[in-house]
């Protein structure tokens, strides 16, 4: 799996007005090769990262 970082790259390409079409594919495109859906996508985009924390409660 990439580092944080680059997946981290990956989403700012997505949500940069400036990036092109191609380049917000190739960017998808990663994050789908690490693993993330396109709800996972989302919500990363909505918190403006791809850590998540989830606490489960006993």
């Amino acid at each position: 799996m990439p580092s944080i970082n680059y997946l981290n790259k990956a989403l700012r390409i997505i949500s940069d007005e400036q990036s092109t079409k191609d380049a917000k594919l190739v960017a998808k495109q990663i994050l789908y090769n690490s693993g993330f859906t396109d709800k996972d996508i989302y919500e990363c985009l909505k918190q403006g990262s791809v850590i998540r924390i989830t606490i489960f409660e006993a």
